[in-house]
C-alpha cells in the first residue's frame, strides 16, 4: 500500500465545518436596558414578591405582596381566615412526614389554592400561623451550615408555595416555645397588631375560622388511622374565640371526628365543688417554727406565703432570690436565732432535700411544719403559662414562662413529704381559683401547653369534661413574688450535654426553685 493510499478520505457524510451557532434570543426587554442606562437615583427597584423579617429573635414573618394594605379594601369589621401550613395548606411530595428541601411540597388536596381564592374574593384576609421548631434563627457556633440550611430550606418553601398561590397573604412562624408557639397566641397578637387591628370590634371574631390538622382526634387502629400528636390548632382557635376546622372538615367538608384535648382548665372550675369546699385556714401553733412549702414551681407557694404567712410575721427564704441552698440555710438560721419563723418557699421535691432543713430544725431546737401544694404538672404548667400571659397588673413581677424542664424535672425528683422524715405535721393546700371574672375567663381558656405528651381529658358534647377529679393546688391570680429570671434559649441546648445534666442534679438536689439551676447552667 502506497503512502498516499494511508491518508483518510474526506467524509461527503457530514457537515465539514462545524454547524453555525444559533444567535440566542435576548431575555433583556427594552424596559430592563432603559432601567440600565438611568442614573442610578431614578432607577426603578423591584420589590420582591415574598418578602421576610424576624420580628423578637423567634418570630419568622413572609408576606406575599401586601396583605396589610389589601385588608384596607375588605369589608369591615375584618374576617381572618387562618391556617396551619403543613398537612393543612400543604404537604411533603416525597411522602415523607418531614420535607426534603424547598421543592418537597405539594398541595394538601387539589382544593386547597381555589378554596383559599374564593375566601379572598369574598373578603377574607388570609393568614397562615405555623410552629417550626426544626427552623432555626440563631447562628449555630457549632454547625452553622446546618442552621441556615433549615431557613433556608423553608424560606424557599415558603416563597414557592405563596408564589403559586399568588395572593395577598402572610405567614407567621414561631421557631421558639415561647409567647408565639400554638396553642399560645402570639402569633394571632402579632398579626392583629401588624394590620392594626387591635380596637375592640376591629374583628368579627364570629366570621373568622382557623384550620389546622392538630386537632385531638383519636385515630382508629383497626382503620390505621393515626391519632393527631396534639390539639395545638383547635386550642388556639378556643384561645382566640374563632371557630376551628380540620383540612378534613374545611376543604372536603367532612363530618366532625370525636377528639380530646391535651388540657381542660374548666375542670378545676366547677362551681359546685368550689362552693363545697373548705378554704384553706393556717394558723400560727409555735411560737417559733419553720414551714418548709413543698410543691412544683407555678403551684401557687409564693403567692400562699403573701396570703397566709406573711401576715402571721414569717419571714421568707427563696433560693431564686439568695441563689444557693447554702445561702438560705445561712439566712433562715440567722432569722430563726433571732427568734423570727421562717418559710422556706422552694420547691423541696425530695427527701435528701427536705432532710437538710430538718437537720437544721433539730440542731437549733424548732418544729418544723409542711406545706405540700398537691397541683398536678399540667395545671402547673398551665398556671405559670397565664401568668406569664397576663398583664402587670396580675403579674407585678413580670416573671417569664419557665421552660418544660422545669416541671418535668420537678416531677422526676418529688417525693411525697411524710411525717417520717421528722416534721411536725402536713398541710395540704388544694386547688381554689381566686381572681375577678375577667381573671376567672383568662384562666380558663383552653389549654396553653405547647408540646405535651400526658394523658389526655376527654371532651364532651358541651366542649368541656363534666368529670371533676377533685380540688387541686391552691392558685391566686395576685402574685407577690419577686421578679424571676428571664431564662435564656441556651438552656434548654445545656441540658443535652451529660456535664449540664449532673450540674442539673446538683443544684436540683439543693431543693431551690429550678429556675436558679437554668439560670447557672445558662
Amino acid at each position: 500500500m502506497s503512502p498516499s493510499s494511508l491518508k483518510r478520505v474526506a467524509s461527503t457524510d457530514r457537515d465539514i465545518s462545524p454547524p453555525l451557532k444559533r444567535k440566542a434570543i435576548a431575555s433583556t426587554t427594552s424596559k430592563a436596558v432603559a432601567n440600565f442606562f438611568k442614573p442610578t437615583s431614578e432607577k426603578i427597584t423591584e420589590t420582591p414578591a415574598v418578602t421576610f423579617q424576624v420580628v423578637n429573635d423567634t418570630l419568622l414573618v413572609a408576606r406575599h405582596g401586601d396583605p396589610i394594605a389589601d385588608l384596607t379594601t375588605r369589608p369591615k369589621p375584618s374576617k381572618i381566615a387562618a391556617f396551619d401550613f403543613d398537612d393543612t395548606v400543604i404537604k411533603t411530595a416525597s411522602g415523607n412526614v418531614f420535607g426534603r428541601g424547598a421543592t418537597d411540597w405539594t398541595w394538601w388536596h387539589a382544593t386547597v389554592p381555589g378554596k383559599l381564592k374564593q375566601l379572598h374574593a369574598d373578603g377574607y384576609a388570609l393568614v397562615i400561623l405555623s410552629n417550626q421548631a426544626g427552623v432555626s434563627l440563631k447562628s449555630d457556633a457549632k454547625s452553622p451550615k446546618d442552621g441556615m440550611k433549615s431557613l433556608n430550606n423553608f424560606k424557599g418553601k415558603v416563597t414557592n408555595v405563596l408564589t403559586a398561590l399568588d395572593l395577598p397573604i402572610s405567614v407567621y412562624a414561631a421557631t421558639e416555645k415561647d409567647l408565639c408557639r400554638k396553642p399560645r397566641t402570639g402569633m394571632w397578637d402579632r398579626m392583629v397588631e401588624d394590620y392594626e387591628l387591635a380596637a375592640d370590634g376591629s374583628v368579627d371574631l364570629a366570621g373568622c375560622v382557623f384550620v389546622g390538622d392538630a386537632a385531638g382526634r383519636l385515630g382508629d387502629k383497626a382503620a390505621k388511622i393515626k391519632k393527631d400528636h396534639s390539639s395545638s390548632d383547635r386550642d388556639l382557635a378556643a384561645n382566640i374565640r374563632i371557630d376551628f376546622k380540620t383540612p378534613e372538615e374545611f376543604f372536603l367538608d367532612q363530618e366532625v371526628k370525636s377528639f380530646v384535648r391535651n388540657f381542660e382548665p374548666v375542670q378545676y372550675l366547677d362551681d359546685a365543688l368550689l362552693l363545697a369546699s373548705t378554704p384553706t385556714v393556717f394558723s400560727k401553733t409555735n411560737e417559733l417554727d419553720i414551714v418548709l412549702f413543698c410543691g412544683s414551681p407555678g403551684a401557687g407557694k409564693s403567692t400562699f406565703y403573701w396570703t397566709h404567712l406573711k401576715p402571721l410575721g414569717y419571714e421568707r427564704v427563696n433560693q431564686d432570690i439568695l441563689k444557693s441552698r447554702d445561702a438560705c440555710v445561712r439566712v433562715a438560721r440567722q432569722h430563726l436565732e433571732d427568734r423570727r419563723s421562717v418559710v422556706v418557699d422552694n420547691t423541696n421535691a425530695d427527701v435528701e432535700t427536705r432532710a437538710t432543713w430538718v437537720r437544721l430544725a433539730q440542731k437549733l431546737n424548732v418544729p418544723i411544719r409542711v406545706v405540700h401544694f398537691t397541683a398536678p404538672p399540667k395545671l402547673c404548667e398551665h398556671n405559670d403559662t397565664i401568668r406569664a400571659l397576663s398583664s402587670r397588673e396580675t403579674n407585678p413581677e413580670v416573671r417569664t414562662m419557665l421552660p418544660k424542664m422545669a416541671f418535668t424535672g420537678f416531677t422526676a425528683r418529688y417525693r411525697e413529704p411524710s411525717l417520717e422524715e421528722g416534721f411536725q405535721e402536713i398541710t395540704k393546700v388544694d386547688f381554689k381559683f381566686e381572681g375577678t371574672e375577667e381573671q376567672r375567663a383568662q384562666w380558663s381558656r383552653a389549654s396553653m401547653l405547647i408540646d405535651r405528651r400526658h394523658p389526655r381529658i376527654p371532651h364532651t358534647t358541651n366542649g368541656h369534661t363534666c368529670a371533676v377529679r377533685g380540688l387541686q393546688p391552691n392558685y391566686n391570680h395576685h402574685f407577690h413574688r419577686n421578679p424571676g429570671i428571664a431564662l435564656p434559649p441556651v438552656t434548654a441546648a445545656a441540658w443535652q450535654t451529660g456535664k449540664a445534666h449532673m450540674r442539673w442534679r446538683k443544684l436540683g438536689a439543693e431543693g431551690g426553685s429550678l429556675t436558679t439551676a437554668f439560670r447557672v447552667l445558662a
